[in-house]
C-alpha cells in the first residue's frame, strides 16, 4: 500500500517537531526569589489573580468539551436506538412469522448503524499509533 496521506502528517515533519521539542522530565522551573518586601507581597497577589483567571478560563474550556463530548454522545445514541428501531419496527410486518428474515433484519441494521461507530474509534486509533 502506498502512504499518501500529505503534508500535514508527514513522518519527517512529524520527526523533526518531536526531535525540537522539550522532554517532560527536563522541565524545570524555579520560581523568582523575591523575598519578604512589599513589593514581594504585591508580586504574589498579581501572580495568584493571574493564575486564578487562567485556571477559571482552563475549567471553562474544559467544561465545553465534556459537554460537546455528552451531546456527541447522546445524538450517537439517538442515531443508533431511536433511528434503528425505527427501522426494524417499520419492517416488522414483512417479518412477521420469519424468525430468519427476523435475525437478518436486525443484524443487518444493528451493523448499519454501529459501524460507523466502530470506524471512528479505529480511524483514531490508527492515527495516534502511526
Amino acid at each position: 500500500m502506498k502512504e499518501n496521506v500529505g503534508s500535514v502528517l508527514n513522518k519527517h515533519r512529524l520527526k523533526k517537531y518531536s526531535d525540537n521539542a522539550p522532554a517532560v522530565d527536563s522541565l524545570d522551573f524555579d520560581p523568582p526569589v523575591v523575598g519578604d518586601s512589599i513589593g514581594a507581597v504585591v508580586l504574589s497577589v498579581v501572580l495568584w489573580f493571574v493564575f486564578t483567571v487562567v485556571l477559571v478560563v482552563l475549567l471553562y474550556f474544559l467544561g465545553f468539551l465534556f459537554w460537546a463530548a455528552v451531546l456527541f454522545l447522546t445524538a450517537m445514541l439517538y442515531w443508533i436506538f431511536f433511528r434503528a428501531l425505527r427501522l426494524v419496527f417499520k419492517n416488522s410486518g414483512k417479518c412477521k412469522g420469519n424468525l430468519l428474515k427476523s435475525l437478518t433484519f436486525g443484524l443487518f441494521y444493528s451493523f448499519l448503524y454501529i459501524s460507523w461507530i466502530y470506524g471512528i474509534i479505529f480511524l483514531a486509533n490508527y492515527m495516534t499509533h502511526n
